[in-house]
């Protein structure tokens, strides 16, 4: 299994016995696993993205292909919680584009940790050799995600009504 770590966190990708439990057997789960997971997650966008991310593994286990998408946990290493999750829509494109969306509980940690999830997993995703380009969106009035953007080294590429469109590309592409 995958795993990226850092000095905080561990990211790992979401398991089909782990989303299955999170959608048929939440209170079990939360009662065997070693990790606490928290009330508030996951977010519902996530919760409507897991019944694809079941059947696209299920479907990739079948007929031995790749898997469409990612659903990555964001675990806090040192409380051993759950405290975001990553998710890539897609595989790469032809271009090599792949497009991000994040989410970690701002009420209980710093906004460092932000960074250093999101830091870590576009490295992690750079050394995939089919990634060149990672795409990420987000509101015009979130001003904390803008920052963290611009810090993280992204460009501002499009606007389209509230929505900022962000791209950072492989060094040397």
């Amino acid at each position: 299994m995958i795993e990226i770590l850092t000095n905080r966190l561990m990211i790992v990708p979401c398991s089909l016995d782990i989303a299955k439990s999170l959608v048929f057997h939440r209170k079990e789960l939360e009662k065997r696993s070693p990790i606490e997971i928290p009330s508030y997650w996951p977010t519902s966008v996530v919760r409507g993205f897991i019944p694809y991310y079941i059947e696209s593994m299920e479907r990739m286990e079948k007929e031995e292909k790749d898997l469409d998408c990612g659903f990555w946990l964001i675990i806090l290493y040192e409380q051993k919680k759950i405290i975001g999750d990553l998710l890539m829509k897609g595989k790469p494109e032809k271009e090599g584009e792949v497009e991000l969306s994040y989410h970690i509980d701002g009420d209980n940690v710093d906004e460092t940790i932000a960074y250093e999830a999101i830091d870590a997993f576009i490295d992690w995703l750079t050394y995939q050799q089919a990634v060149k380009k990672i795409i990420m969106e987000c509101e015009v009035e979130h001003q904390q995600t803008i920052k963290l953007y611009n810090k993280l080294g992204f460009i501002c590429k499009k606007k389209d009504g509230n929505f900022l469109t962000w791209e950072i590309q492989k060094k040397g592409e």
